[in-house]
């Protein structure tokens, strides 16, 4: 039988472990929700590895963009797109495209970030991060290194942060060459980058890849026009995840409630024919025919 002086210790050790738990439990948060200003895709309740491959796709996607971007115009690639027609061009083999995939890889440098969340967020939307192809490969890489040091941070010890950064900087450049193998080889991801090609030099709207329009239904938009569009359209969305948001809607909400329940009892109870209804005349009820 435990001794009653063995429950006073432990209920004295409570808050402080509660405390701590809670401690523990705010960081986390406050880890994922720095993440999450830079790839909202991010779950509320992510891990390490959430941010990881949240980092990945970052630098694959960017990687895509300069394919499209400067890939189509510098490589010699067939002139249909049929997965014969790739395979005999063999374009992997050629010189021209290891070049433009060790340019690509040369931008890839993670490495600890000093960014903190608002100065990630304002890189990120910066009027120089990106075009119409999207973000460029640098500012990518910049991102990634700041999704991965919130990434390690996450994690329960483990090796040093030089170390994991090393571990994860050599699957995303191993991820990289492969995307970019896959956009000369796989017909379908080849006709799509040069179709990105052709409406972004053309100036036409990209609805699948560019920055949103203007506003809906805008397709005279400019540039500068979607970008901002972009950005306020990506604020809104952050504030309305945050705690000030959730608690702006909350209090519009009430107010609605609150709204409605005086216009029901204003409006409620007239009849219609437009005037109010009378209540019944007290007098004796009689029971229901049988």
């Amino acid at each position: 039988m435990v001794q009653i002086f063995t429950f006073r210790e432990r209920l004295a050790a409570l808050p402080g472990t509660v405390r701590k738990r809670a401690e523990s439990a705010s960081a986390r948060a406050s880890l994922v929700a720095d993440a999450r200003a830079v790839a909202p895709e991010i779950p509320r309740d992510a891990d390490a590895g959430h941010l990881e491959r949240a980092a990945r796709r970052l630098l694959r996607r960017a990687a895509q963009d300069e394919f499209a971007r400067e890939g189509i115009s510098r490589l010699r690639l067939p002139d249909g797109t049929s997965r014969v027609e790739l395979r005999q061009a063999d374009v992997p083999g050629d010189a021209a495209f290891h070049s433009f995939v060790e340019d690509v890889l040369s931008a890839v440098d993670i490495a600890p970030s000093p960014l903190e969340r608002d100065d990630a967020v304002e890189l990120r939307d910066a009027r120089g991060s990106s075009d119409d192809y999207g973000l460029s490969p640098e500012v990518a890489s910049d991102l990634a290194s700041f999704l991965l040091g919130r990434a390690f941070a996450l994690q329960d010890g483990g090796a040093a942060l030089e170390d994991y950064l090393d571990e994860q900087a050599a699957q995303i450049r191993e991820d990289t060459r492969t995307a970019l193998v896959r956009q000369v080889r796989v017909p379908l991801e080849l006709k799509v980058a040069r179709d990105r090609h052709a409406r972004v030099e053309s100036g036409e709207v990209d609805e699948d890849f560019a920055s949103p329009s203007g506003g809906p239904g805008d397709e005279h938009a400019t540039a500068e026009e979607r970008a901002d569009f972009s950005r306020r359209a990506r604020s809104a969305f952050e504030f309305a995840q945050s705690e000030a948001g959730r608690a702006a809607f909350g209090v519009l909400r009430s107010g609605a409630e609150r709204a409605a329940g005086r216009a029901y009892e204003r409006y409620g109870h007239r009849d219609t024919t437009g005037g109010q209804r009378k209540p019944p005349e007290a007098g004796p009820r009689t029971p229901p025919s049988v």
